[in-house]
């Protein structure tokens, strides 16, 4: 018997803490539509309940802005040009369509209590178009919110920052600055003063404005660097000697460091210009490979080289030393073409199968005949 009492015992307590919950939330008013001055005030403290309100249209729509200085009225989706320096006013309409008859003078049951706005800009990452978005709560009203949008026509990637200082309202009371945490945890606002307090009734409605600001973003810098070694100062001597000169080739991007690597194992020449002389007693091929350390607009330094900073030098049997050409460059054609020849793929493939049979065996007579 204990054991049931304290079951049902539990369960009253659970379901009287379950509805204790549920009607300490704010029920959400259903949409009154506006019928002049016949229309019925809602329930209980309720924001933007109305619809077909002259000047305003649906209430749930309050979101709304325009170029700063334009004397048409807001919208919901602007669109301009985008430049540095540009102003944007954004409107947020606050209406508790609670009766008149029960404000008490700021103390009756139709005022809305602890009541903000908070207006999310949405703009973390710069962007060509924006959706900031609006909120307005009270802790005995359910929160509303409604978006709307602000999009560059010129393409313009910008950030889009709120002006400090310049978030109002304005009420029967006149104009009263609001808190700049209306971008972040909420501003409070208010039918006399931005206290919390928004009476019920059409004459106490209170309209917040605040103005965000364009800042273009710069484009990036692009950096480019290549290495190349000056052929004209590229001379080798009987006396096996070479001299090498490195050039960067650079946009956007600073030549801050050689290197030249002999290839012989030698010390490396951090010399933009120098030359170095290979032994007598040491035949072979080397390769004098560069590069260029370059500091790019960003900041990073990095080392550049390639084929166009790499020559190849042969010494053998006192002979004059020789320097095999560098091979052209290959221009790739895009993806998926080939040139115009005016003969078939087969052809083509025919045609150099043949050559280099030719040229293969040429090679092989001319290297048994040394």
């Amino acid at each position: 018997m204990n054991l049931l009492k304290n079951f049902v015992k539990g369960s009253v307590l659970t379901i009287a803490t379950l509805m204790a919950i549920a009607t300490s939330a704010p029920a959400v008013t259903a949409a009154i539509p506006y019928t002049g001055d016949s229309t019925p005030p809602a329930p209980a403290p309720a924001f933007n309940v109305y619809t077909g309100v002259p000047s305003e249209g649906n209430e749930a729509d309050f979101f709304r802005g325009k170029v700063e200085g334009d004397t048409n009225a807001s919208v919901n989706d602007v669109r301009s040009t985008c430049e540095t320096g540009k102003r944007f006013t954004l409107r947020v309409y606050v209406h508790n369509g609670a009766s008149q008859y029960e404000n008490g003078n700021g103390n009756g049951p139709s005022v809305a209590k602890n009541s903000k706005v908070i207006v999310d800009l949405k703009n973390a990452t710069a962007s060509s178009a924006f959706n900031p978005n609006a909120t307005i709560s009270a802790s005995n009203a359910a929160s509303v919110n409604d978006g709307m949008t602000i999009a560059c026509t010129d393409g313009k990637t910008v950030k889009l920052n709120y002006v400090a200082g310049t978030a109002k309202q304005y009420t029967r009371a006149g104009s009263k600055a609001l808190s700049d945490s209306i971008v972040t945890t909420g501003a409070a606002i208010g039918t006399d003063a931005p206290n919390g307090d928004v009476w019920g009734c059409w004459e106490q409605r209170v309209y917040v404005t605040l103005t965000v600001e364009v800042k273009e973003q710069p484009k990036p810098v692009i950096s480019t660097a290549a290495c190349k070694l000056d052929e004209g100062a590229f001379v080798v001597t009987d006396d096996r000697k070479v001299t090498v000169k490195v050039n960067g080739v650079t946009e956007n991007a600073t030549v801050v460091g050689y290197e030249i690597n002999w290839g012989d194992g030698s010390e490396v020449s951090t010399k933009q210009t120098d030359t170095h002389q290979y032994p007598t007693d040491k035949d072979g091929t080397y390769t004098i490979q560069a590069r260029v350390q370059v500091k790019l607009a960003d900041g990073t330094v990095k080392w550049v080289n390639g084929e166009d900073c790499a020559k190849t030098v042969v010494f053998k049997d006192n002979q004059p030393p020789v320097v095999p050409p560098t091979p052209p460059s290959v221009v790739v054609p895009p993806s998926g073409t080939l040139p115009d020849t005016g003969a078939n793929v087969f052809g083509i493939f025919a045609t150099v199968s043949m050559i280099g049979a030719f040229l293969h065996k040429a090679y092989k007579a001319r290297k048994l005949s040394v």
